[in-house]
């Protein structure tokens, strides 16, 4: 009995080290992920939409990498028949330790985002897709359940074009500003597998120009 008891519980600390394992305040900073989202435009006669995302991030040394991909099914705004929404966004930064709970950095980024809207009564099509510069602070940490990954962030408009079905294309060497702040929570599942929540906020300063809030929910796994 007491052997078996002396297994039992071998065999339980072989399944939890690796996730305390994941208490390290990087271990999530290297990770690919899947996710679906729901996002809702602020705006006066905004939509709520679905979509899905990638994302991963690489760390090392204190250099660390972002990148995503995300599409949303269905147009920002209400009264059109269908439309989506593309994003992609990189993030380039280094963190320096705060405590060994924390860190955090700064870090340069890019985004561009295409709108998109169609009305199938009228067969009209629209777009407009952006390209934002700028950087912001990013920070890691490391809670006794939980990591935390979270930013904020100020991208400044550098060019947008803006296309209208029958019409050609218009580029402009300017955009709306992209004020963005984010936190995304991890819970270990299993060794190397975290389940991942997020909140996010894009805030376009252009006037008439979107406010989004999104929420993900998505699986991730550590490398």
């Amino acid at each position: 009995m007491i052997q078996k008891k002396i297994g039992l519980t071998a065999f339980a600390l072989a399944l939890t080290l690796p996730i305390a394992a994941e208490a390290s305040v990087y271990d999530v900073m290297n990770q690919i992920g899947v996710s679906g989202s729901l996002q809702g435009a602020t705006n006066q006669y905004g939509n709520t939409t679905g979509g899905l995302g990638l994302r991963a991030s690489l760390y090392n040394g204190g250099l660390f990498g972002t990148a995503k991909y995300r599409h949303e099914f269905g147009a920002t705004y209400q009264g059109y028949t269908g439309g989506n929404t593309n994003t992609i966004g990189l993030k380039l930064g280094y963190l320096f330790n705060a405590s060994n709970m924390l860190a955090v950095g700064p870090y340069v980024g890019y985004e561009y985002n295409r709108f998109a809207q169609s009305n199938s009564y009228y067969d009209y099509h629209s777009s407009l897709s952006t390209n934002g510069l700028g950087g912001g602070l990013y920070a890691a940490a490391s809670l006794p359940v939980v990591n935390l990954t979270g930013y904020i962030g100020y991208l400044g408009g550098i060019s947008e074009t803006q296309h209208v079905s029958g019409l050609a294309p218009t580029t402009f060497n300017s955009s709306s500003d992209l004020l963005q702040m984010g936190v995304n929570a991890y819970y270990p599942l299993m060794a190397n597998v975290s389940l991942y929540i997020g909140l996010h906020d894009d805030d376009f300063t252009q006037h008439g120009a979107p406010n989004i809030l999104r929420g993900d929910v998505g699986l991730g796994m550590q490398f």
